[in-house]
């Protein structure tokens, strides 16, 4: 759908570095920061802006 663009590891990572607060404040749950779910977050994003990528 939107996902109609080309992106390298380097720039996938670079998006994630640049959004790392947005992760953080929503990695929280009851009040407690969880790195798992902060993993997880990351993960589904470079999981949705790699796909559909050219091999």
């Amino acid at each position: 759908m939107f996902n109609n663009f080309d992106l390298s590891d380097e720039e996938i990572l670079k998006i994630i570095e640049d959004y790392k607060n947005l992760i953080n404040n929503n990695s929280e749950i009851n009040g407690r920061f969880d790195e798992d779910l902060q993993q997880e977050i990351k993960i589904l994003i470079f999981r949705v802006l790699s796909k559909n990528r050219k091999k």
